[in-house]
């Protein structure tokens, strides 16, 4: 069965329409690679299949019960997020967030998660360093590691 199964759908961003008739599906082991000119639908497409952005017409299906909020998404940066002041470790334990519900601490399993996505991006030596003062590079590898951070059972 599909993880994710998307059936004629047509998103719009500000009532201009970027993806028209997209029909897809992701099975257990797939990679999915969106690519495109800027403008493209991109992002519009990822939001739609977090649950952030509603679909003109056509549909989206997460199947093998699979929920939006285990869905690790690695988005476009801003300026405003590179200069973010906090730690490598905080940014990276925040991917747990979506699982948290009200539950106002992080547990030990989810941390032990983030220090070994950590690990599997080579980045545990700057743990305590301020994201903000990263390389692009060194950025993203944090944002891929919080992304990890948001789906339980993912094997790198």
């Amino acid at each position: 069965m599909a993880l994710i199964t998307c059936k004629d759908l047509t998103l719009a961003y500000e009532n201009h329409i970027v993806v028209e008739n997209l029909s897809f599906e992701v099975n257990p082991g797939d990679y999915l690679c969106i690519i495109g000119e800027n403008g493209s639908g991109k992002t519009t497409l990822m939001k739609a299949l977090l649950g952030l952005k509603k679909a003109k017409h056509g549909t989206i299906e997460l199947g093998d019960g699979l929920h939006k909020n285990e869905i690790g998404y690695l988005p476009q940066q801003t300026f405003v997020q590179r200069d973010f002041p906090a730690s490598v470790y905080e940014v990276v334990l925040s991917g747990c967030l979506n699982r948290s519900g009200l539950r106002p601490f992080y547990t030990k399993a989810e941390k032990q998660q983030a220090l070994e996505n950590m690990a599997k991006l080579n980045i545990t030596a700057l743990k305590d360093a301020c994201y903000r003062e990263l390389s692009g590079g060194q950025q993203q590898r944090v944002l891929l590691a919080r992304a990890l951070c948001a789906h339980r059972n993912f094997c790198f």
